[in-house]
């Protein structure tokens, strides 16, 4: 799995890098009005902090300050839990105790997220969470690496569904899965999609553009400056209401995954 993402990285980043930096002197500006949380992007599986160059580069434009963690080992070798302690120390390092963060997510790196908000008490931390191309079901190209982290990504995995028999957790969250149909390593590329939050499809050619191509990068830009108003209106509430106010109504596309065994109703 790691072999084929650096072949697809190679092969897509010499032609995109230079016109995607010159896509950001024109990319639209967000509304600054909104308060702006900092953002600590985290990466995918045999890569590192300096792929996610070019989206701190568009998220700058509005105004947003980015950090992003380097996993160590980030080549699959370990757990996907131990890369997500990772991830929690590095929030408690690098932001005050009470201070609020937005995380984006790429490929294995949405799953480490979601590990650290539904597991780790991260969605007290959390006010948003975007996860780009990630295998929230799993993808069939993990079964071609038997290291601990790919094989934590197959369909149906005990860490799989440890994450997806519960979403009570993540629905404190403002959650945004954006996801390709013509992805090249998730697959099926509809198990980037969630039951809850905001699902969106982006007609970007490969799984690494995704963090590489404008309209994907702006779409990420468009989902960290949403305003947080399903959290807003459920601390006006009493506080009986507020946990059902947190796990109501979500916006997402009408054609749900095909497969997903999950506790929460889709259509709740």
């Amino acid at each position: 799995m790691n072999n084929l993402s650096c072949r697809l990285w190679a092969a897509c980043a010499a032609g995109i890098l230079v016109s995607a930096e010159r896509a950001m002197a024109n990319a639209p500006v967000m509304d600054t009005n909104i308060v702006q949380n900092r953002v600590l992007l985290v990466h995918g599986i045999a890569d590192s902090a300096a792929s996610m160059r070019i989206l701190r580069a568009r998220l700058a434009r509005d105004g947003r300050e980015t950090l992003a963690i380097n996993l160590k080992p980030g080549d699959g070798r370990i757990s996907l839990e131990t890369s997500s302690l990772q991830l929690r120390d590095y929030v408690r390092t690098h932001f005050s105790a009470r201070e609020r963060i937005d995380l984006v997510g790429f490929s294995m790196g949405g799953l480490v997220c979601r590990y650290y908000i539904q597991m780790l008490e991260g969605s007290s931390r959390v006010d948003r969470l975007v996860t780009i191309s990630t295998p929230n079901h799993g993808t069939l190209l993990a079964f071609l690496n038997r290291r601990i982290a790919c094989q934590e990504m197959r369909p149906g995995s005990d860490f799989l569904r440890k994450l997806n028999d519960d979403w009570s957790t993540l629905r404190e969250v403002e959650v945004t899965s954006l996801w390709t149909p013509l992805d090249l390593v998730i697959i099926p590329a509809e198990s980037s999609r969630l039951p809850i939050g905001i699902n969106k499809s982006i007609p970007v050619l490969a799984h690494p553009l995704m963090v590489l191509q404008r309209s994907a990068l702006d779409e990420v830009a468009n989902a960290l400056s949403q305003p947080l108003v399903r959290l807003r209106r459920a601390s006006a509430l009493p506080v009986k209401l507020r946990q059902h106010a947190l796990v109501g109504r979500d916006s997402v596309e009408p054609r749900q995954f095909v497969g997903l065994r999950s506790k929460t109703s889709l259509n709740r």
